[in-house]
């Protein structure tokens, strides 16, 4: 399961705000308990809403309290209208009440039997509690603040994702021109420095348009290598470096495939060098150069 596509889909962000289906919510819930990171980031969203909504909180317009009570009906009493109950007290008012026995009169063998006051009919007027309504208007508010702090939390994400690209951007940009100064830097280090000699390899008719600069260290023989511009090297080929000592080339190393604003540390030479050169070889070196692939070379002044 990708678990970063899962967190970037919005799903946690909904659920904190309660908009989820009981689905859903079921599933958050249980993937939360799976995975680590989607528990970190639930309660980083948790968190983070809690703290934009204290730190950007609106109160409503004291128009729309005054606006739903307006609009509501608050009755102080319950209202019941009963019929009137016939009731038979016993004579002696220090007596128990004698409940009514309806009497039921002889009647012809066709006539059909009456009976009265079977039923006393009781009518019942509902009204609804001040605490429900007080409820209603509560509910009512909750929703209009949910919305109003979902619209300003989808907001806040989009200023953050945008903040985010600039940002990142700009990281990209710093590590470039740092890299560019720290490689500018190193080749004014090492023209001022008078313990290294510099020689310039020009191109030859194999590349005319390549340079190459060389830095040998008198005292130590050690080589550093500035490429400017050399071709780059077919699949299966790689540069090689090469310093003439009494006549007899040496090798210096290969050549990073990757040396664009890089200054590259070869191995060292002997003394007494005379000349360095860069010949096209196979990957990994040869022990001797092949002159016909050789693209760059210069003397020692």
């Amino acid at each position: 399961m990708n678990i970063q596509a899962y967190i970037e889909s919005g799903i946690l962000e909904e659920y904190v705000l309660g908009t989820v289906s009981p689905q859903e919510k079921q599933e958050v819930e249980c993937m939360s308990h799976i995975y680590p990171e989607i528990k970190e980031e639930l309660l980083r969203t948790e968190s983070a809403l809690e703290e934009y909504a204290l730190k950007h909180q609106t109160p409503p317009p004291a128009s729309l309290k005054e606006s739903l009570f307006a609009k509501m009906n608050f009755d102080s009493a319950q209202e019941i209208e009963n019929t009137n109950i016939d009731e038979t007290r016993a004579e002696d008012a220090d007596s128990e009440p004698v409940p009514v026995i309806s009497t039921i009169r002889p009647v012809a063998q066709d006539e059909p039997r009456v009976i009265d006051n079977v039923f006393n009919s009781v009518e019942t007027k509902v009204v609804t509690p001040f605490w429900a309504k007080l409820a209603v208007a509560a509910a009512v508010l909750l929703a209009l603040f949910a919305a109003w702090s979902a619209s300003q939390l989808t907001e806040y994400k989009g200023s953050n994702e945008q903040l985010a690209s600039e940002m990142s951007g700009m990281k990209t940009e710093m590590a470039t021109l740092r890299q560019g100064f720290e490689y500018n830097q190193s080749l004014a280090n090492l023209f001022r420095d008078p313990g290294y000699k510099s020689v310039h390899l020009a191109g030859l008719p194999k590349s005319p348009g390549s340079s190459v600069s060389a830095f040998w260290h008198i005292a130590t023989n050690k080589v550093l290598l500035d490429v400017q511009n050399l071709p780059k090297a077919p699949a299966g080929k790689q540069y090689q470096l090469w310093s003439i000592v009494d006549g007899k080339p040496v090798d210096n190393g290969m050549i990073d495939q990757e040396f664009s604003g890089k200054v590259l540390t070869m191995k060292n030479t002997k003394p007494g060098a005379v000349a360095f050169a860069i010949t096209l070889e196979k990957e990994g070196g040869v022990p001797s150069p092949t002159m016909e692939e050789m693209y760059v070379m210069g003397k020692v002044v």
